[in-house]
Parts: structure tokens; sequence; C-alpha cells
């Protein structure tokens, strides 16, 4: 029950937060296009912000509808069946108005202009699924590309690191008692019974020659 919680709660914070981001960019729009000739009053910001958390609404719901549906039917064809239901919601929201919307006249819109606002609509939900799948891809393929320059610096690194470690314990061992440097000619350490025995041979030779 407290998880559940937790979730509603979570869920209402991002949709409110999106509903102001969304009506902040469109107040932002609007004084962009006409300046200093709109102004907004108190009523006009509430109705900007609760037609803002209205479509940050549709969003989350599209985006857990394509969360869950692409689990049975697959990421692409949940992505076709939301854009056929919102090009079916769009033409049946616009047969409400007794005056069709974008026409100059004032009856109901017939089926064929309700058709071309589903259809609208339908490409509307399309190009946010292309704009989200392009974001998605940019910030997925930027943070392999981080995560694999972090793990290649690294090794990168550490190699670098192991190799100075390798030289600077030779130049240690390479020395001679008293900071001395090794005369090449001087045997390292003492000698093997085998080495020993070719020594003694080698000298032996070298007298009688």
């Amino acid at each position: 029950m407290t998880a559940r919680l937790r979730a509603v709660a979570t869920e209402t914070v991002i949709i409110v937060l999106l509903g102001v981001a969304l009506a902040a960019v469109s107040l932002g729009l609007l004084r962009f296009e006409y300046g200093g000739r709109v102004h907004f009053g108190t009523v006009d910001l509430l109705v900007v912000a609760a037609a803002g958390i209205v479509a940050a609404m549709a969003v989350r719901a599209t985006v857990r509808l394509h969360r869950r549906w692409k689990r049975t039917v697959g990421r692409f064809t949940a992505a076709a069946a939301l854009c056929a239901v919102a090009a079916l919601v769009g033409m049946l929201v616009v047969l409400i108005p007794s005056a069709c919307p974008g026409e100059l006249g004032t009856s109901r819109c017939s089926l064929r202009q309700a058709a071309n606002w589903g259809e609208a609509s339908g490409l509307a939900m399309l190009l946010n699924f292309l704009i989200a799948g392009l974001v998605l891809a940019l910030v997925r393929g930027t943070r392999d590309l981080a995560r694999d320059g972090t793990s290649q610096s690294l090794t990168w690194i550490r190699a670098l690191r192991d190799r100075l470690g390798r030289r600077s314990d030779g130049a240690r061992g390479a020395k001679a008692s008293g900071g001395r440097s090794r005369d090449p000619q001087q045997p390292k350490g003492r000698p093997t019974p085998r080495r020993a025995d070719a020594e003694r041979t080698r000298r032996a030779r070298a007298r009688g020659a």
C-alpha cells in the first residue's frame, strides 16, 4: 500500500511539473510571437496551467500505455496502435462542438472534416514518437559513448601505472647495495650449481690454453 501511494505521488508530481513546463513554454511562445500586445491575467494563467496539466496527463497516459503494450505486441506496433487511437479520439472530439474548428461556418463538422482532424491528430502523435525516439537514441548513444570513454581511459591509466611501477621496480632492483648501479658483468645473485660448474670449467680451459 505504501509503495502504491508513493507511485501515485511520484506520478502526480511528474504530471504537475510537466504541465507547468508545457504551460510556461506555451506562454513563452505566445509572448515571443505577439510581444507586448498580449497580456495575461490571473484567470488566464490558471487556464493555461490547467491546459498544460491536462496535456501532461495525456502525455503520461500515452507513455504508460506504450510501456505496457510494447511488452506484448512490440515497441513499433504499440506506437502505431496509439497513433490510431489518437486519430480516432481526435475525430470524435471534433464532432462534439456545434461549430467545426477551423471552419468559417457555424455548422458541425462532417465525417470527412472530422477524419481530416483525426488524421492530423494521428500524425501529431507519430511526430511525438519520432521526436521521443530521436531524443532517447541521442541520450543512450551519448551515455554509452561516455561510459566506453571512461572505461577506456581507466584501462589506459591502469596500464600506464603498471608500466611505470614495473620500470621503477626494475630500476630499484638493478642498483647494488650502497645505491650504486650493478656492473653488467657482475653475476645476478647467488649462482646456481650448474652455473658454478660451468664457470669453473671455463676458467680451467682458459688456464690450460
